[in-house]
């Protein structure tokens, strides 16, 4: 709630943890800006993930609502959600800015950026500060992540190169607790730690269990098996 009421006046960062409801984020505001007759992109880093949302978001919307864009598929480009991986995106901006414009960028409302830690990503993460930088003013930025470690160097950025200022949304306590196991080879799956919680920087913290199959699958597979 509080990302949406702020993406009525600002660019938005939600950091926040897994299952803490960025999709719910996600689906409010395209709902928002498709009343409102505005296009709306919605970016995800990897193809797979694209056709997901394709699938997700054509239940939530209807068919006839949703298209995809990406190296493989192109199915109903005109639609008012479309769903893209990243490199798209920045294609079709680099197109729009050399007067090519391939779908509705004239009646961009929103660009949700899923996954947007990729903007570290040593090789892929000049193509999301591209996006960044070409996407339309007038549309609003929603970037969504459960793990960018500076957050707000990232909502300054945005604040410092496009006319509308950028907040952020961050909450760090987990709604979905993690917890960790030990899935041996032989299918049994069994606690990895002592505790209940991931004991970070105590390794020796083991449950017995876990502990005798590490031994077990040692002993399996050592040098004196393979003799």
């Amino acid at each position: 709630m509080e990302a949406l009421a702020k993406l009525a006046e600002t660019d938005v960062v939600v950091s926040v943890p897994t299952g803490s409801g960025k999709t719910y984020v996600a689906i409010e505001a395209t709902a928002r800006a498709m009343r409102e007759n505005r296009t709306v992109i919605y970016t995800s880093p990897l193809k797979a993930l694209s056709n997901t949302k394709f699938t997700e978001f054509s239940r939530v919307f209807g068919p006839g609502q949703v298209g995809i864009l990406t190296g493989d598929r192109r199915e109903h480009s005109q639609a008012p959600l479309l769903i893209m991986t990243t490199e798209i995106l920045r294609n079709l901006l680099y197109d729009a800015a050399g007067g090519e414009i391939d779908v509705r960028l004239d009646t961009l409302g929103l660009v949700i950026m899923d996954e947007s830690q990729y903007l570290a990503d040593p090789e892929r993460g000049v193509v999301w500060e591209e996006t960044l930088i070409f996407c339309p003013s007038q549309a609003r930025l929603l970037l969504l992540s459960a793990s960018i470690g500076n957050p707000q160097d990232i909502a300054d950025w945005l604040t410092a190169i496009r006319p509308t200022p950028c907040s952020l949304i961050r909450h760090t306590k987990r709604s979905v607790p993690l917890r960790a196991g030990y899935l041996h080879p032989n299918e049994k799956l069994t606690p990895l730690f002592r505790t209940a919680g991931i004991p970070y920087g105590q390794p020796h913290l083991l449950h017995p269990e876990a502990k005798r199959l590490f031994m077990e699958y040692e002993e399996e597979t050592g040098p004196s098996r393979s003799r």
